[in-house]
């Protein structure tokens, strides 16, 4: 791993900006701080962390379960895309089986961009459309397919006096037969059934709902979301279950109003920063809480100047 130099990228719809998760007051004007949704969940998770990985830049490398997540959400991706449903629906007098059938014709064995699946990919996506044959079965298939598959947003906004690029992909939205609108997230690890998972993936749906309200999509700016929710084809940790383990709940407005008052610091500790490799205005947190954060989870703590532990050189581990 190496800390990559300064970089900021055009903003869509404002050919005058550019956004940079580097950001700094000494920076041109034209540059604005750059938010997603896995950037400000990397700062609540530790700030340290968002700064070694956001703004030095440090790549992580690549693990097993980031690649194969990768091609189970360009599998899925295809499949809404080129699911027809009128063959869907003429499958469906003859039963469960043999929409399941039809669905699983979907599922490849390999990636046009990674290669052979390897990674057990095929297993994530046949749990995912068991789940998704069996809800075609008890819907009205006009609304079965998501009215928006994996879709770009970006909003300029002044949020505390500061103007900020956020952007985001949004896995799946989804309408009912009453307008409501539903969004979805996929994951393709285990969830882990605690307070601090459900906080987090509830923020993280937060984020695309804020979005939505303030975005430049044409057709989708000032969006009235009903519903959010996410599958995790992992299942759930600690439970023997080969099902996906999905959850769809009305939106919490605690959560947003928590994820507005993360994006809130996180642009403090910007306006604090003075573009140099200290951290000093991006806090870690308590020490006690060091354990379940740094181990196992941080991939980049050797980089970090507050981990408590000897750090092992990455080509030793």
């Amino acid at each position: 791993m190496e800390i990559r130099p300064a970089r900021s990228y055009p903003v869509p719809g404002h050919p005058d900006l550019e956004s940079s998760y580097q950001y700094h007051p000494g920076m041109p004007e034209n540059v604005i701080l750059r938010m997603s949704k896995s950037s400000v969940g990397d700062y609540a998770f530790c700030q340290q962390q968002y700064f070694i990985k956001r703004v030095l830049g440090v790549k992580e490398p690549e693990t097993e379960a980031m690649i194969r997540g990768s091609n189970v959400h360009d599998a899925t991706e295809d499949f809404y895309n080129n699911l027809n449903i009128e063959d869907a629906v003429a499958l469906k007098k003859h039963g469960y089986e043999r929409v399941l059938k039809h669905f699983r014709t979907f599922i490849p064995d390999s990636s046009p961009k990674r290669g052979v699946f390897e990674l057990g990919e095929q297993e994530h996506l046949d749990k995912l459309f068991v789940a998704e044959a069996k809800r075609f079965m008890v819907s009205n298939p006009e609304y079965f397919k998501p009215i928006g598959n994996e879709i770009t947003l970006n909003a300029v906004v002044e949020i505390d006096g500061q103007k900020v690029h956020l952007t985001g992909i949004i896995d799946r939205m989804f309408m009912d037969e009453d307008g409501a609108i539903h969004l979805h997230e996929l994951k393709t690890g285990v969830f882990k059934d605690k307070k601090s998972k459900w906080e987090s993936m509830r923020k993280e749906m937060a984020f695309y709902v804020y979005l939505l309200t303030i975005c430049d999509h044409p057709k989708l700016k000032g969006v009235n979301t009903s519903y959010w929710g996410w599958d995790h084809t992992g299942g759930l940790l600690d439970e023997y279950d080969d099902r996906v383990f999905r959850v769809i709940e009305t939106i919490k407005s605690p959560e947003i109003a928590l994820m507005k008052k993360d994006i809130s610091d996180l642009i403090k500790s910007h306006q604090g920063y003075d573009g140099s490799y200290n951290g000093d205005s991006f806090l870690l947190k308590p020490l006690g809480a060091v354990p379940y954060i740094c181990e196992p989870w941080c991939r980049v703590k050797a980089f970090c100047p507050r981990y408590g532990a000897t750090a092992i050189p990455w080509e030793d581990e």
